[in-house]
């Protein structure tokens, strides 16, 4: 907690959550402006929340390893520009609290998209009359925090073992792209790309007929499956990406 708190003292001045905000408030504009459009026209899907989840999943699943990425890439700029890491770790704070307690903020603040995503998806879905579905969304909410369990470690270790925040920003970029695709690709290939893991773990997908016309939302085969395997594959990542940090700084 001591590191979480001294990590949050550096925040002060360096605006960081104005960052996080313009990034997050961008993706919901784009959720509200998505689903007006969508819902303005002749509407003959069913009047369902899986179907608001199929709409905007796709935009949530791009943009969280986008927000994870600026987010730590800021994070680790703090001690990267005034090569900071040696006072720090000559200050006696050991690399691993550095990288947990960075991390902590981390995965913070994308929950905290993940939740304001879903409730602005909820109320959406209340100002249209949807029929609320609160296990529904609830699963959601909860394969959105686990996703991000694994994206979140391997982009903070990149951050903090590159000085050019290039390669962290390149990085995230693409994986947001390949996070948005999800839906189009196995799971058992999103398995091991965790960029992919928040659309991995949507609950739905969409059940469209000829013509183009949404008829359904099914619930995804083997959903508990899959979301117990991006939970564990995701701590692994937390203990390989803290490792690989603490073994390459100490050389």
């Amino acid at each position: 907690m001591k590191a979480v708190r001294t990590e949050l003292l550096k925040l002060k001045r360096k605006r960081l959550w104005l960052t996080v905000l313009l990034v997050l408030g961008f993706e919901l504009s784009w959720i509200c402006a998505m689903t007006a459009i969508s819902l303005g026209r002749e509407f003959r899907a069913p009047r369902e929340m899986g179907y608001l989840i199929g709409q905007t999943s796709q935009v949530h699943a791009m943009f969280l390893p986008i927000l994870i990425t600026v987010l730590v890439s800021r994070l680790a700029a703090m001690e990267h520009d005034g090569a900071m890491m040696p006072v720090l770790f000559a200050a006696n704070q050991t690399r691993n609290s550095l990288f947990a307690a960075k991390y902590v903020l981390a995965f913070g603040v994308a929950t905290f998209a993940s939740v304001s995503v879903v409730l602005t998806v909820s109320a959406i879905g209340a100002m249209h009359d949807f029929p609320a579905d609160v296990p529904l969304m609830g699963s959601w909410l909860l394969g959105l925090v686990l996703a991000g369990v694994g994206v979140t470690a391997v982009q903070l270790v990149l951050a903090l073992l590159f000085a050019r925040q290039v390669v962290t920003l390149t990085v995230g970029m693409i994986g947001g792209l390949i996070g948005s695709f999800a839906t189009f690709v196995p799971p058992a290939v999103g398995a091991f790309i965790p960029w992919q893991y928040p659309g991995l773990v949507t609950p739905i997908r969409l059940d469209v007929a000829d013509g183009g016309v949404i008829v359904g939302f099914p619930l995804v085969d083997h959903l508990g499956l899959l979301v117990a395997v991006v939970t564990v594959i995701g701590i692994v990542l937390v203990g390989a990406c803290q490792f690989a940090f603490v073994r390459r700084t100490t050389k």
